[in-house]
């Protein structure tokens, strides 16, 4: 009875050892490829974590000045502020401006938009000045907010043939866009009397 003991206390202390030992070995072999993952991920990111900050290091900040002039005459102006990584950078990206100066990190760029400007949509008046020059005005032509002048408009003519757009002149003219515009100065301009025109202008310089 007691070697059958015996034997049962033993084969149960080596089973025992044994899923023990298996255990131990299986924990062991799951933090190795563990471990050996985490090396692989810092290994894959570190590199691209080095370019980028040199990539930003290598960044300079600009300042942008770009000029808008429009065909009505008025003029738009923004500022920005850009990080590049070249001079050549800022160059190409406004290729189809105009570099007007450079001076250290400021860049001035112009250029002419083939439209009217923001507030000549929004308040654009054609109308006539005092002196029956054909004008766009900055609201109605009774405030005399002059954007741009034109030509001197032979008033007796267009009273003649168009006495109903005399009147409208002479309260303005809404315009909201290019081709309003357009339209003004071809219909108009049948009308210009160029030669009183250039007087005035002269009498003005001297």
């Amino acid at each position: 009875m007691w070697n059958k003991r015996t034997n049962r206390s033993q084969w149960f202390f080596y089973g025992f050892f044994c899923a023990a030992l298996l255990a131990f070995i299986t924990g062991g072999v799951w933090v190795s490829i563990n471990t050996i993952e985490q090396q692989k991920r810092v290994l894959n990111t570190e590199p691209s974590q080095d370019i980028e900050a040199v990539q930003a290091l290598a960044r300079q900040e600009v300042e942008l000045v770009l000029k808008k002039t429009y065909l009505c005459g008025t003029e738009t102006e923004e500022k920005l502020t850009k990080f590049v990584p070249s001079v050549d950078q800022v160059l190409s990206d406004y290729q189809d401006w105009e570099l007007v100066s450079n001076q250290g990190n400021q860049f001035v760029f112009k250029k002419l938009v083939q439209d009217i400007g923001p507030s000549c949509q929004e308040n654009g008046y054609f109308g006539l000045s005092e002196e029956g020059i054909l004008t766009l005005f900055e609201g109605p032509p009774q405030e005399q907010k002059v954007i741009q002048t034109f030509f001197h408009i032979d008033t007796e003519k267009l009273e003649s043939s168009l006495p109903s757009d005399l009147v409208l002149l002479k309260e303005g003219i809404r315009i909201h866009d290019l081709a309003e515009y357009n339209s003004i100065l071809s219909t108009y301009g049948e009308y210009s009397d160029r030669s009183n025109y250039s007087r005035l202008t002269e009498m003005e310089e001297e």
